[in-house]
């Protein structure tokens, strides 16, 4: 059982809509619950389609039909094995998070116990310590749940264009080259 203060599933759609994940962050995002069996398959073959050179275990998931979902935590554990070296996969699944929270918040009676729920559950990050209503807001900025929702409006929209410029430069490219994916 996880010691999570929340978790939810992320649809694939939503993952591919924002950010073009790396093996590493997709095996995270599986293990720790934000995709399904399905939502992996969808992502990974978002990832393939945009032309990376990816390990062998990616291609096989971008492949698998709704009948061989069994093999996905096999493959995944094959890819864990060939992105060791990346550098804090959860990082992208606190946006996520974030983001997929703050798209729907009219569904969560109490979106900012939301967000610090996340907050414990990464580990308290700094770079959200302005969105937890129980932490000291940033120095100059203005307090009250609108400052805060604003704050986390403008991270997310940040977030978003850093991850999306991934995307569009030829980041898994340079990952490739240093022997990441």
């Amino acid at each position: 059982m996880s010691d999570d203060l929340v978790k939810f599933a992320i649809p694939a759609e939503f993952v591919t809509a924002r950010v073009l994940v790396t093996p590493g962050e997709l095996v995270h995002g599986y293990r720790h619950g934000w995709l399904s069996d399905r939502a992996v398959v969808d992502v990974a073959l978002a990832t393939f389609e945009a032309g990376a050179s990816l390990p062998s275990a990616v291609e096989e998931l971008a492949f698998l039909l709704s009948d061989d979902l069994g093999r996905v935590p096999a493959l995944v554990e094959d890819l864990a094995r060939s992105s060791v070296d990346e550098q804090d996969p959860g990082e992208v699944w606190l946006f996520l998070a974030l983001a997929w929270v703050c798209e729907h918040c009219s569904e969560y009676l109490e979106p900012l116990q939301v967000v610090e729920m996340l907050y414990a559950d990464f580990n308290y990050p700094e770079e959200i310590e302005g969105l937890v209503r129980f932490m000291p807001r940033p120095q100059g900025a203005a307090g009250g749940y609108g400052a805060i929702e604003q704050r986390w409006e403008d991270f997310v929209s940040r977030k978003s264009a850093q991850y999306r410029a991934r995307g569009s430069q030829p980041a898994l490219a340079r990952h490739n080259e240093r022997g990441h994916l």
